[in-house]
């Protein structure tokens, strides 16, 4: 490491070390956690473009927990049943890390064969058996260790009480069940009927596995366990069990861990192009730093990637996004309980200011998308809300359900799917999701995956500073119905930028101050920039804006769990910064597109007019056109020039290489990224063109103008 990168460390740590200090001392307790997701940015495979499962996959998550395992001593690898979405025929694999927070061993028996492997023996698994038997015994559990029943493995069952042992010998049926990745999970949720009734199962068998580290290991199949201490004591007895009989190499799986606030649960599973991290809630960012640090270390050693560079210089995140959570140490202690009018007060807060639904967002956003605001849904959503931010406000919800239930209806898409919407309470406290629908959690998902465990610190310090500000401040739980303005006025990077740059001034006013560093990194906006160029003592900077893609209806698609987005619609902004103090009158440039007048939106930045105006064009045909009699512009071209000179300038913006040829493969870098974007963007000098008149009122709106309603001239 050089001595800058020395400093620029030293000083991240100076930053996140104040802002922890700063949220304690507010007297708020916020916990977070996230969602990172990687990729294989040089892959064309499905598994790590669209497709949630696939081999190689797999195999690049064994590779990560390994790396992981090797940075968290005493930790015990868990293959507890994942993820079953409509379609899919049974739960997707899941690897997970669980540990002690206070770094005490919490697993000291055999290693999971993905770390070490080794066979197993018949003898072993009938050694391991009787082992564990006496190992509970000796704790003074009753156990029955001959059971006869199921296809796969021995089995005993133990239980406290031997009356509840002796009434679950006759559920034949329960003591018969296949192991849990063999089957699909029920519609009413995984639950182990058994631990419901106060018994245990356990199973232990050989590996079914087609990886080769698996062969012959041994498996145990473990119950379902509400209770931390007890799960880590059964772990103890395994352990010990395991070790006695000469066990190498051991695969646990089964139910999902208890979890608690002494205990730190991390995941591993496969989505749509990715492969997602699920990270055990933190107390500090600090600590979050450190984990993502470790995660990123991990990723990069088995050649994942935290984002994508495209042929052409786009810079776009992993694909899967990472959304942030917040809560508590318990769901008793989270912050949303404490000061029941947080929640109505960020759900507001992040209506009016649209940048922290857009500048920190995936690609694809609007109402189709995966993160959709409340404002997006539809007019009565937003007026419901509105009515129940209001009556929150004259009165906080007198208990956690009253709040969840009061607000839930109105956060949701328009398919009415709670969990995909910009700010998700599934998890704050719901009676309909057992397990999981009460722990007090907020989730907020428009947030894309950032590039570096360094950016990531940065936006979880911004957003919990936010929360913080929130739970102490009394500001006003109102909505603002921004009508088309949302998608507009808001789609282009200098409004969101300036919005992001009055949060943060908010925040500061009132005693909540976003670090230099971290403020500098969340309104970086260098991987927007397309191209830049000086035109007589004007710079024009052409950025890369945000669109609303919106689902096709397709007949054919009627019985898909999928859905088809047309994406095919482009939006820029084109921005041109006169030199400082200089007045609008001064500065008359003019705007032309296919000939046609383009009047600009005129602001003032630090002392500088900017002439602004966001472009959305049509940049290819895709298989199901919604638009198919747009034309595709490539290149996009305007004319800049000011009354009076004898010349102007042609700009064209190239979707590929403007010669057409092929790309020497991929970018390497961030810097090759921007010189081929830098590349795609060509003005010239050129005689002054002739204007006949303005473009059409249909195609314009407040901030943009819309070329796809205009017919090209021959």
């Amino acid at each position: 490491m050089s001595e800058k990168d020395c400093t620029e460390a030293t000083s991240l740590e100076v930053a996140i070390r104040a802002h922890d200090r700063l949220v304690a001392a507010s007297g708020t307790e916020i916990w977070l956690g996230a969602e990172p997701t990687f990729t294989d940015r040089h892959s064309t495979e499905p598994e790590w473009q669209t497709a949630a499962l696939g081999p190689d996959k797999e195999d690049r998550a064994r590779q990560f927990v390994r790396q992981c395992a090797a940075t968290v001593p005493g930790c015990v690898v868990l293959r507890t049943v994942g993820r079953q979405y409509p379609g899919e025929a049974s739960p997707r694999w899941n690897f997970g890390l669980y540990s002690r927070r206070d770094g005490q061993l919490i697993w000291q028996g055999p290693p999971d064969p993905l770390v070490q492997p080794a066979p197993v023996t018949e003898q072993q698994l009938v050694d391991l058996h009787a082992a564990l038997t006496a190992e509970l015994r000796g704790v003074g559990l009753h156990v029955f260790p001959d059971l006869s029943f199921g296809s796969w493995g021995v089995r005993l069952l133990f239980a406290e009480d031997e009356a509840l042992l002796n009434t679950a010998l006759c559920r034949e049926a329960e003591l018969a069940r296949p192991p849990l990745h063999t089957h699909p999970i029920p519609d009413e949720g995984q639950h182990d009927s058994l631990a419901l009734q106060g018994v245990s199962l356990v199973a232990i068998g050989v590996c079914e596995s087609t990886f080769k580290d698996d062969y012959s290991a041994v498996q145990v199949e473990l119950p379902e366990f509400a209770d931390v201490d007890r799960w880590l004591e059964f772990l103890d007895r395994l352990g010990r069990a395991a070790n006695k009989v000469g066990v190498r190499a051991l695969v646990l799986s089964g139910y999902p861990p208890p979890v608690d606030q002494r205990v730190a649960w991390t995941t591993v599973t496969p989505d749509p192009g990715v492969l997602e991290i699920n990270m055990a809630p933190c107390r500090s960012v600090e600590d979050f730093y450190a984990e993502q640090q470790r995660l990123h270390s991990a990723a990069n050693a088995v050649g994942l990637s935290p984002f994508q560079l495209f042929f052409n210089g786009d810079v776009v995140d992993s694909g899967g996004g990472q959304h942030l959570t917040f809560g508590g140490r318990s769901p008793e202690s989270s912050p949303f309980f404490v000061q029941p009018r947080l929640l109505p007060r960020l759900i507001a807060y992040l209506n009016r200011h649209p940048a922290l639904s857009y500048w920190f967002a995936v690609r694809s956003l609007g109402s189709c998308s995966q993160q959709p605001r409340p404002d997006e849904v539809s007019a009565e959503s937003v007026d419901g809300l509105s009515v129940a931010l209001d009556r929150l406000n004259q009165r906080p919800a007198s208990d956690p359900e009253s709040l969840w239930r009061s607000l839930s209806p109105f956060l949701c898409d328009r398919f009415g799917n709670t969990h995909r919407c910009e700010i998700n309470v599934e998890k704050l406290w719901n009676p309909y999701l057992p397990g999981r629908g009460c722990l007090g959690l907020t989730e907020l998902r428009a947030f894309r995956m950032t590039r570096s465990a360094e950016d990531a610190a940065a936006v979880a310090a911004l957003m919990r500073t936010l929360i913080a500000w929130l739970t102490n401040c009394d500001v006003p739980a109102e909505v603002i119905d921004w009508g088309s303005r949302l998608h507009d006025r808001f789609s282009l990077p200098f409004y969101l930028r300036r919005d992001l740059q009055e949060v943060i001034e908010e925040m500061r006013a009132s005693g909540f101050i976003l670090n230099d560093l971290f403020s500098e990194c969340v309104l970086d906006d260098s991987h927007l920039i397309i191209g830049a160029a000086d035109l007589d003592g004007a710079r024009l900077v052409v950025r890369q804006a945000t669109d609303f893609w919106p689902v096709v209806g397709d007949p054919s698609a009627a019985d898909q769990t999928s859905r088809i987005m047309d994406s095919s619609t482009s939006r820029v902004e084109i921005a041109l910064e006169l030199p400082a103090f200089t007045s609008i009158e001064e500065g008359a440039w003019q705007l032309t597109m296919q000939g046609l007048s383009v009047p600009w939106v005129c602001e003032t930045d630090a002392n500088r007019t900017v002439f602004l105006r966001g472009v959305r064009y049509k940049t290819f045909h895709p298989l199901i056109p919604i638009l198919p009699m747009a034309e595709v512009l490539d290149p996009l071209e305007f004319h800049i020039y000011a009354p009076g000179e004898t010349h102007a300038w042609r700009v064209r913006l190239f979707n590929w290489r403007p010669d057409h040829a092929a790309y020497e493969g991929l970018p390497s870098n961030f810097q090759e990224s921007q010189r081929r974007r830098s590349e795609r963007l060509v003005v010239e000098r050129v005689a002054p063109c002739a204007v006949t008149q303005p473009i059409q009122r249909s195609a314009l709106t407040e901030c943009c103008v819309d070329l796809r309603r205009i017919e090209r001239p021959n």
